[in-house]
C-alpha cells in the first residue's frame, strides 16, 4: 500500500488505517519538494501525481495507493484511475456527512484554494447547499500552521483570527465544520478555540471513511501483502525533517529514506 501527500497531514490518514488494519504493511512518500498541493496549478498537480505513483511501482510491488490529501483528490484521482490499473482511493470533503449531523443547519467548509476551485468541489457544492447554509474558506496557510505544530512550534492565534475572520463575524457559527484537508485535523482544538464555540462542533474529516474504503478492498479482494517492511520516503533533504523524526517514532518505519522524483 503507497499513501502520500505534499505534508504530514497525510499521516492522520495513515494512523486511523494502522487502527483498523493494525498487520497492513506500507509505504509512505512525504512530497515535501512540492508542499504545499494547495498553491500548485492543476496540471502540476496531475502530473506530478503521475510521477509519484510511477517512481514508487518501479521500485516497489504496490497494489493499492492512498491518496492522502484533498487537494489532489478532487483534482487529479479520476485521471489516474485511467492510466493505472490498480485501486486508488482518495479522501474527499463530505458535505454529506455534514448535512446529517447538522442542526443550524450552517455548515463550514474549509480547505484549500485549488480544492475549493476543483470542478469536484464545486459540484457538490453546488448539489448540497439548497437545504443548508454553506460557509466556505479557501486557504493555503492553515497547512502551514499544521506543519509547523507538529514540528513543536506554538500556533499564532493572530494567524488564525485572520484565517477565520469571515467566521468570527458570522451572527451564528457553523455548528459542523468540514476539514478538507487532512492536515486540519491537527488544529480542531485551535479552530474552536479561534471561534469561541462553547457548545460542541461536528468536525468532519472523511478519514474514517477512507480507512473503511481501504478495509473492504483489503477484505473482499483478499490482497497479498507484498511490502513486508514500512517505509518513509521524502522527496527533499532539509534540516525541517529531523523534528519529524520523533513523531514518525509510533508508526515504526524500518527504512527512512530520501527518493528523486526526476
Amino acid at each position: 500500500m503507497l499513501i502520500f501527500d505534499s505534508g504530514v497531514g497525510g499521516l492522520s490518514v495513515l494512523k486511523t488505517i494502522k487502527r483498523i488494519l493494525p498487520k497492513i504493511h506500507y509505504i509512505y512518500i512525504l512530497d515535501n519538494e512540492a508542499f504545499p498541493y494547495g498553491n500548485k496549478t492543476e496540471i502540476f498537480i496531475i502530473k506530478r501525481s503521475i510521477k509519484i505513483i510511477n517512481t514508487i511501482k518501479k521500485i516497489y510491488p504496490i497494489s493499492i495507493v492512498v491518496i492522502a490529501c484533498n487537494t489532489v483528490s478532487t483534482v487529479a484521482l479520476s485521471v489516474l484511475r485511467n492510466i493505472f490499473n490498480f485501486p486508488i482511493i482518495g479522501i474527499f470533503p463530505s458535505i454529506k456527512s455534514a448535512k446529517k449531523i447538522t442542526k443550524n443547519k450552517i455548515i463550514g467548509l474549509i480547505a484549500t484554494k485549488a480544492t475549493i476551485n476543483s470542478f469536484y468541489t464545486k459540484k457538490i457544492i453546488c448539489k448540497n447547499s439548497s437545504s443548508n447554509t454553506l460557509k466556505i474558506i479557501g486557504t493555503n496557510k492553515l497547512a502551514l500552521i499544521a506543519e509547523k505544530k507538529i514540528r513543536g512550534y506554538s500556533v499564532s492565534r493572530i494567524q488564525l483570527k485572520n484565517i477565520f475572520k469571515p467566521w468570527i463575524k458570522l451572527p451564528i457559527y457553523p455548528d459542523t465544520i468540514i476539514l478538507g484537508c487532512t492536515h486540519f485535523s491537527l488544529l480542531e482544538e485551535e479552530i474552536k478555540n479561534i471561534l469561541c464555540i462553547r457548545s460542541p462542533i461536528n468536525f468532519i474529516d472523511s478519514i474514517e471513511i477512507v480507512a473503511s474504503q481501504i478495509e473492504n478492498y483489503f477484505n473482499q479482494l483478499k490482497m497479498e501483502q507484498k511490502i513486508k517492511k514500512n517505509i518513509f520516503l521524502y522527496s527533499k533533504k532539509s534540516d525541517s525533517l529531523k523534528s519529524l523524526l520523533f513523531f514518525l517514532k509510533e508508526y515504526k518505519f524500518k527504512i527512512i529514506k530520501h527518493i528523486n522524483l526526476y
